[in-house]
């Protein structure tokens, strides 16, 4: 008998989630799930800014695909997708092709730079693993070249983007340079008011997606911290350690981190339909409009939040339908249901906002890193990441610099 075939592009929490719900609910003798994914681990991206402040080790943050799937009934493949042929349903990647009697795209997001003049050249972003270990290097090499040269203008920080992302990375980069570097180098003549970090935004407040008072209680946290909060603000060029705006204002900042946005990464994928914004059109179904053996879900499709949280709770639609389809079942429409939301900053406090509740401190602190260590899939990793947490609790960060 010949196997059904199930095609997922993309590792992250959509893709990943997707085969996992599959492989538990479809049987192993008649179908065949391929994994297709640019690395061969899973990166659990919402937590990239403490790779980036010393807080965790690259390690901590990525699963081998290989071993989530241990024992299972998922084919994982480490390959770079290049085009997809609807018409004789074939999947095209770099080194191979794969045909398909279903499809999942979940290829996630990419930085975008809006077209502005100089970011992509002059600023770090912070989407993958290496981004996050370029900032703490460079960090790290800053504060030497200030003892070398005795000029505390490098230390001169601007983080563009005031979504979680960016809110989270101000709060930790501010803590990591002040009250960890500079304990470091305080011999040196190097203090916490050398330190300068600002947060850069286009809008009226930061984290605008998020509820009023989250945005009122990570604004206070962050001038708390003294970090310079910029609202109102577009960013029309970016030179080397020069931000200029639309009013024609500039400010300087050796070290510049551009999260002020991203994009669907499907248009690098040939023989998709894809909308204005970059994203395929799907059905209520999470189905394409255009092919309906096609599902879409995460970054990637639709007009739902880019969360994780979404990604997953896709995954779990997707894969019910999959099956729905194949044993001729009724389709399941998908509908959202936000859990919660959770920011963390800094450490020992974060904030969480739960129905009509707000809640902050080192309670909600504890409660996101609790659900953040149930989202890695192996126990093995949870535990790595819980003991490092734990040595955490009583050293310092790390300031190694990593080649």
């Amino acid at each position: 008998m010949k196997k059904i075939k199930i095609v997922i592009i993309g590792g992250g929490f959509g893709g990943v989630y997707t085969a996992r719900y599959l492989e538990k609910i479809l049987d192993s003798k008649k179908t065949e799930i391929t994994l297709i994914n640019k690395t061969n681990y899973f990166l659990f991206t919402p937590m990239l800014h403490e790779v980036a402040t010393g807080g965790l080790t690259p390690d901590s943050l990525i699963e081998s695909l290989r071993e989530i799937f241990r024992e299972k009934s998922v084919n994982c493949v480490e390959d770079t997708v290049i085009e997809i042929d609807r018409t004789e349903k074939r999947v095209k990647t770099s080194l191979n092709s794969f045909d398909y009697d279903y499809l999942v795209i979940s290829s996630g997001a990419e930085t975008n730079y809006f077209g502005i003049p100089g970011v992509k050249e002059n600023t770090f972003t912070l989407k993958n693993i290496n981004d996050a270990i370029s900032i703490r290097n460079h960090i790290i090499e800053t504060f030497e070249r200030v003892i070398e040269t005795n000029n505390k203008d490098l230390l001169t920080c601007a983080v563009i983007g005031a979504g979680a992302t960016g809110v989270e990375l101000a709060v930790e980069l501010i803590e990591y340079m002040k009250h960890t570097l500079c304990a470091y180098y305080r011999d040196s003549g190097l203090n916490k008011d050398d330190v300068k970090v600002s947060i850069i935004t286009n809008t009226p407040e930061i984290i605008t997606q998020f509820p009023a008072d989250m945005r009122r209680i990570a604004l206070s946290v962050l001038q708390k911290n003294d970090v310079n909060v910029i609202t109102n603000s577009t960013v029309t060029k970016i030179e080397p350690h020069l931000i200029t705006f639309g009013d024609g204002k500039t400010l300087k900042a050796h070290t510049i981190i551009w999260v002020a946005g991203v994009k669907p990464s499907l248009s690098l994928i040939k023989g998709l339909e894809i909308e204005v914004k970059g994203r395929m059109e799907i059905n209520e179904y999470l189905q394409s409009t255009k092919n309906q053996e096609i599902f879409g879900l995460g970054d990637s499709s639709g007009n739902f939040p880019m969360l994780a949280q979404i990604a997953v709770q896709q995954a779990e639609t997707v894969a019910y339908n999959i099956n729905a389809l194949i044993n001729g079942r009724e389709l399941k429409e998908f509908s959202t249901k936000i859990k919660g939301l959770l920011i963390s900053l800094g450490q020992w406090y974060a904030i969480g906002h739960f129905g009509n509740i707000t809640l902050r401190g080192p309670l909600m602190w504890w409660l996101w890193r609790t659900i953040y260590l149930f989202n890695f899939h192996s126990w093995k990793k949870r535990f790595e990441i819980a003991v490092e947490w734990t040595i955490n609790l009583f050293y310092p960060r790390d300031i190694t610099y990593l080649k």
